[in-house]
C-alpha cells in the first residue's frame, strides 16, 4: 500500500514535469543589484561565493551564480519577467508594480528585506527652500522617473504641499539618471540638474560640498524609516527550486550578519568591490549612522503602498506590504 502510494505520487510529479531530469533544481542562479551601499550584502555574497557554499551544503553540488548591476527597478522588472534573472532588488514601487502585472501568471512577490535606510532629496539651487519652490528651470534627477522609490516619494511630498490629486505636480521636472551620474552632475554644477533624490552613500557625498543641502528625506515624508530595498522572485522559481531558493536566503542572512558584526570590514569590502573612491573615514561616518540598518526584516512601507493603491493605475490595490510578499518574509 505504502509503495503504491509513493509510486502514484511519483507518476503525478512526472506527469507535471515530463521527465526525471526536470525534477532537478537549476544549476545556475542569476541575481541582480543596483548601485550603492544598500547592496553591500550582495557584494559580499558574490565576493565570498556564499550562495555557492550554501547550495553545496544543501546537496545541490556546484552551481553557477551570476550577478548583474542595473540602473533601476524598471529595468530589473523587465529582466525578471522575461526570465533573464531569478532574484532582483527593488524599491517598494517596483515590487508593487511587478506584483500587480504578474498576479495570476508568474506571481512575482517580495522574498525578504535587504536594509532600511533614509534617502534624501538634495538641492543646490539656493532659491529652493521647500517643495513649492521648484520652478521650470529646475530638473530633479531620479534613478527612474515615475516608478522608483524616489519618484513616488516626490509625488507624496508634492501631494502634501499642493493637495490631494496634485501628486504629479513636479513629474515634468524629473529626469532619469543613475546615482553615480546624478552625483557627478550635482558636484559639477551641471546646469540642467539642480536637485537629486538620491541614495546612500551618494546623497551624503553630495552634502559634503558647499551649496548642496538636504531638502527632505524619506523618513520625513513617510513618517518612519522604511525598507529601501526588497528582494523579489517568481513563484515559479521558488516552487521549482526550493533548496536553491533557501540557499540564497541563507547566504543573504550570513552576509547581513557579517556586515553588522564588523562594519569597518563591510565598508572596506564595499569600497574594494565597487571601486568607489570615497575615503574610508567618510564612508564609516555613513555606515555607522543610527538610521542605517542592514536587515532582512521589512518595515515602514505601508504608507507608500497605500498611496500607490490610491493614486496609481493598478488592477489590484493592496493595503499593506504583507500582500506583496511570500509568507516567509519577515515583517
Amino acid at each position: 500500500m505504502r509503495l503504491a502510494k509513493f509510486a502514484g505520487l511519483s507518476l503525478l510529479l512526472l506527469g507535471g514535469f515530463g521527465h526525471d531530469a526536470a525534477l532537478a533544481e537549476a544549476t545556475t542562479l542569476r541575481a541582480a543589484k543596483q548601485y550603492g551601499l544598500g547592496y553591500v550584502q550582495y557584494m559580499i555574497m558574490e565576493d565570498m561565493k556564499l550562495v555557492e557554499k550554501h547550495a553545496k551544503a544543501a546537496g545541490l553540488g556546484d552551481i553557477e551564480v551570476t550577478w548583474n548591476t542595473f540602473r533601476s527597478s524598471d529595468v530589473m522588472n523587465d529582466a525578471l519577467i522575461s526570465g533573464n534573472v531569478d532574484f532582483v532588488s527593488l524599491g517598494v514601487p517596483g515590487i508593487m508594480t511587478i506584483w500587480d502585472r504578474t498576479k495570476g501568471t508568474i506571481d512575482v512577490r517580495g522574498v525578504t528585506g535587504l536594509n532600511a535606510m533614509p534617502i534624501s532629496l538634495n538641492v543646490r539651487n539656493p532659491e529652493i527652500k521647500g517643495i513649492k519652490d521648484f520652478s521650470e528651470k529646475d530638473r530633479i534627477a531620479l534613478p527612474a522617473v515615475g516608478v522608483s522609490n524616489q519618484a513616488i516619494l516626490l509625488r507624496m511630498a508634492a501631494e502634501k504641499e499642493y493637495g490631494q490629486g496634485q501628486h504629479t505636480k513636479l513629474d515634468h521636472l524629473t529626469v532619469t539618471m543613475s546615482h553615480p551620474d546624478a552625483t557627478i552632475a550635482m558636484l559639477a554644477g551641471q546646469a540642467d540638474v539642480t536637485a537629486n533624490f538620491s541614495s546612500v552613500p551618494f546623497q551624503y557625498r553630495q552634502q559634503k560640498q558647499a551649496g548642496i543641502r538636504e531638502l527632505t528625506t524619506s523618513t520625513e515624508i513617510l513618517g518612519a524609516p522604511f525598507s529601501f530595498n526588497v528582494v523579489a522572485a517568481t513563484a515559479k522559481f521558488r516552487t521549482e527550486n526550493p533548496k536553491l531558493y533557501a540557499s540564497f536566503l541563507a547566504a543573504l542572512k550570513e552576509a547581513t550578519a557579517m556586515v553588522n558584526k564588523d562594519r569597518k570590514w563591510a565598508a572596506e569590502t564595499y569600497l574594494r568591490i565597487s571601486k568607489d573612491k570615497m575615503p574610508l573615514e567618510e564612508l564609516m561616518e555613513i555606515i555607522n549612522r543610527p538610521d542605517i540598518e542592514f536587515t532582512t526584516k521589512l518595515s515602514g512601507a505601508d504608507p507608500m503602498v497605500k498611496f500607490m493603491s490610491r493614486t496609481g493605475n493598478f488592477k489590484n490595490k493592496p493595503e499593506s506590504m504583507k500582500e506583496l510578499v511570500f509568507p516567509e518574509a519577515e515583517m
